[in-house]
């Protein structure tokens, strides 16, 4: 829910204790756990790059920590340097609706400390396109952008945020393209998190094929391909990432990927993926 704290608008963190531990000490720790795990398979792999060049982009799964938890922690793990402002995209899961919401929210929630708003930013793109309007409902709806804050804030706690809810098919991904370019351009502090997992299915099969071919399709950079990806859940978000000046001229790497499958209380396989885009010089 959305409070009012000292004059300003917060949104409390809503699915704490149930995505993600709503203790700060147990949240602490877990996390800790996969930055860790993170770090020592990425020594193992062998790839350096982004000691030099960090990554302009990465996209992270929004599911409860104990399924992403370590999937996240690769995405995250891959920003070396240090970040200013973090322009979030998540999808609304609406592909009939062309919308980008931005909060009313002046400040989010986590367990691990609040979050703020460049709220300043936000008005800057609420300018450029008739697509944003600003609106605190879609934002407590959806857990994409909260589930990623507590990495946010534990590896970047004097960043901002700039959060953006969008709905839609390829032309509201492109307009909220322009818009970031717009208001972002040169921003080498910024940071572009698209956070959406795979594919899923009911059936194990089909949510691997599906996810494999997403997972292509965005390694070939084909942003019409996943735009007709109708029922993949974050294929506006993805596709408005991709979109983006600074990601078009990147290098897609997948760098970790796992499944739901063994998980007691999961009825669909979902695929999760951690993913970036490095400058084409870093690799």
């Amino acid at each position: 829910m959305v409070s009012m704290g000292v004059n300003r608008r917060v949104r409390e963190a809503i699915v704490a204790g149930i995505f993600y531990p709503e203790d700060a000490g147990e949240l602490s720790s877990a996390l800790d756990m996969y930055f860790t795990a993170s770090r020592m398979a990425e020594s193992l792999d062998g790839f350096e790059a982004t000691t030099s060049k960090r990554a302009v982009a990465i996209m992270s799964p929004h599911a409860a920590l104990a399924y992403s938890g370590r999937v996240q922690a690769s995405a995250w793990t891959a920003i070396r340097e240090p970040v200013k402002r973090v322009v979030m995209i998540a999808s609304t899961g609406n592909p009939d609706s062309p919308a980008a919401y931005l909060p009313e929210a002046e400040v989010f929630q986590t367990p691990l400390g609040d979050v703020e708003v460049d709220t300043a930013a936000c008005a800057e793109l609420e300018s450029c396109s008739t697509l944003f309007s600003v609106n605190d409902l879609p934002h407590l709806e959806s857990h994409a952008i909260e589930v990623q804050l507590p990495f946010m804030r534990t590896l970047f706690p004097e960043a901002v945020l700039v959060p953006i809810l969008v709905g839609g098919g390829a032309s509201a991904s492109t307009s909220l393209a322009r818009a970031i370019d717009l208001v972002f351009e040169g921003g080498e502090d910024n940071l572009i998190v698209v956070s959406s997992n795979l594919a899923s299915s009911m059936v194990a099969y089909d949510a691997k094929i599906r996810s494999n071919e997403l997972v292509e399709a965005i390694a070939g950079g084909n942003r019409h391909a996943i735009s007709g990806m109708r029922d993949l859940s974050g294929s506006t978000a993805i596709v408005a990432a991709m979109s983006v000046r600074s990601v078009q001229e990147a290098k897609f790497r997948l760098l970790f990927r796992v499944d739901s499958t063994g998980h007691a209380s999961s009825e669909r396989v979902v695929h999760y993926g951690a993913a970036a885009w490095y400058p084409v010089e870093a690799l």
